[in-house]
């Protein structure tokens, strides 16, 4: 049996094993990311605190001036930390935003995502290949997906390998040794290596794959208590009478359609009467046009010097706790908690824009099951729930599963071509 792992190991690392060692790699690049541009761009992030900051309709009418057409402002979000920096977020591109000083008004600067990450995103998951046009095949990201896949398999062959009979046995094959030659370098970095780094290892695959794969990512889901719902919003269960369900709807439709063609023959020989009518009311409702257009511009500017979005937020944030941020939009304001686990444990609020009232809240623990799986299932996969240490740990193991690929083949062409050495 452990021939047959030995095989399958080696015959399934072999196609993948490049794809493998690109996608961990860049993935272990991402992982600081966020880290290394907040430190980059630390000058236009942080403001000297003051008393109070500005309303921040009154921010966002400082930044629409500066915005490309077909840019629109989605939302702003607020630090906890009052020497922090307002973030403007734009619809687009991804992630782009202009930061404030909330206390002045004046703008610190317009952040994009650094063509450097942006590069390595597109490498760890899509290997550089553009999306198809329609609804053709994404080659990358089936490529990446497939490989993922192959990893899990590899990872787990490996455990069966190499799984230590004895403590003798797995103080051996944790340590690295130098002093004997090249080859037992590289057979200890393999074998080491992925002892070392096999848990972290299986935990990023095993999440990367929700994004590659539908029947994989409803499995996933399924197992962990989410019910799958089609785009419809039924359940899949319930397709076959909904089905049944959308025929009986066709045949009533169309015996209404019959029915109001008769009906709209009428009300066209009515309607010859009414336009008259209309035509004459037509110069009455341009004066009142003119009017509602002026009154519309003084409302519109009387909206910044009320600010309901404010209002909202001073309630938001009187009735938050320990939070990190939070982001307000049209309606809603989203409630970044700080502290470990789930990097994606929002509570929410939504508002009256009218008069800026709260109509509802749903804290993190009454949300939905799919939501919080689908946090958990992110953080898992970039490391951050447990801050700083798990961040570190994910590095190192993304590092060393890059090299396992490289030491495998070293190892591969050693055993075919090289000669035979004792290990």
């Amino acid at each position: 049996m452990n021939k047959f792992f030995r095989k399958l190991h080696l015959w399934v690392s072999i196609p993948f094993g490049i794809v493998i060692t690109i996608t961990c790699f860049t993935g272990a690049i991402l992982v600081f990311e966020s880290d290394i541009t907040e430190w980059c761009n630390r000058g236009m992030t942080t403001v000297e605190p003051k008393e109070k900051p500005l309303p921040v309709k009154q921010l966002m009418s400082k930044v629409k001036p500066l915005l490309d057409d077909g840019v629109t402002i989605t939302g702003v979000t607020i630090p906890d930390d009052p020497s922090q920096a307002y973030k403007v977020n734009m619809s687009k591109p991804h992630r782009a935003a202009v930061y404030i000083d909330q206390y002045t008004g004046c703008i610190k600067g317009k952040y994009e995502r650094p063509a450097f990450f942006d590069t390595v995103r597109k490498l760890h998951r899509w290997l550089m290949i553009p999306s198809p046009k329609g609804s053709g095949i994404h080659w990358g990201k089936m490529i990446v997906g497939a490989s993922t896949l192959a990893f899990l398999v590899i990872l787990i062959t490996g455990i069966v390998i190499w799984w230590p009979r004895n403590r003798k046995m797995l103080r051996n094959r944790l340590q690295i040794n130098t002093q004997k030659g090249k080859r037992r370098f590289w057979h200890d970095l393999h074998v080491a290596g992925g002892i070392y780094a096999v848990i972290f290892l299986i935990a990023m695959a095993a999440t990367g794959l929700t994004w590659s794969y539908e029947w994989y990512r409803n499995g996933v889901y399924s197992m962990l208590g989410v019910e799958m719902t089609q785009p419809g919003g039924n359940s899949t269960r319930k397709s076959g009478v909904s089905t049944r369900a959308t025929v009986q709807a066709d045949t009533t439709t169309q015996a209404t359609v019959q029915a109001d063609a008769a009906t709209q023959a009428t009300m066209q020989a009515d309607a010859t009467t009414q336009a008259t009518v209309q035509a004459d009311a037509a110069t009455q409702a341009t004066v009142q046009a003119d009017a509602a257009t002026q009154a519309t511009a003084i409302a519109t500017d009387a909206y910044y010097e009320v600010d309901n979005w404010q209002k909202a937020l001073e309630a938001a944030i009187a009735r938050s706790s320990d939070y990190r941020t939070m982001t307000i939009s049209a309606g809603t304001i989203t409630v970044e908690k700080s502290g470990l686990g789930n990097q994606r444990a929002n509570d929410k609020f939504t508002f009256n824009e009218n008069n800026g009232e709260i109509t509802s809240y749903e804290p993190y623990s009454e949300s939905s099951r799919r939501s919080k799986v689908s946090g958990w299932i992110r953080t898992i996969h970039v490391g951050t729930w447990g801050g700083w240490i798990t961040k570190i740990l994910y590095f190192l193991a993304a590092l060393l599963g890059a090299t396992l690929p490289v030491t495998g083949y070293y190892l591969w062409f050693k055993r075919l071509y090289g000669k035979k050495e004792k290990l």
